[in-house]
């Protein structure tokens, strides 16, 4: 009995501080969150959180401001640099996470 309280007490005790626990990119990307969306950056899959949308805006902000220092040097718009992007990184997802076709839908890979 006393096991019993002490793994529950465990599990409440996660389950508390988990939400205060920042997420990480590939942690959401393997548990299904966030995706690569076929725009060169990162979206929410399915249910969003201000965790996630925290997340997504850091890491898309990352990625703009490469693309644009790309875009800059190779003197081209910084879309087709996303576009290429979102190429490259389809072909990196790995199985099990999401991202976008081209016609917007989510697929697992």
């Amino acid at each position: 009995m006393m096991k019993l309280v002490k793994t529950v007490l465990l599990f409440l005790s996660l389950a508390i501080a988990l939400p205060a626990m920042a997420i990480t990119l590939d942690t959401a990307k393997s548990q299904g969150l966030v995706g690569e969306a076929n725009s060169g950056y990162i979206a929410v899959v399915g249910e969003s959180s201000p965790e996630l949308e925290q997340l997504i805006a850091e890491v898309n902000s990352k990625r703009k401001a490469e693309y644009a220092r790309i875009a800059s040097r190779n003197n081209i718009d910084i879309a087709q640099v996303a576009a290429r992007a979102a190429e490259k990184l389809e072909a990196r997802v790995a199985p099990g996470e999401f991202y976008q076709d081209n016609l917007g839908r989510w697929v697992q890979k």
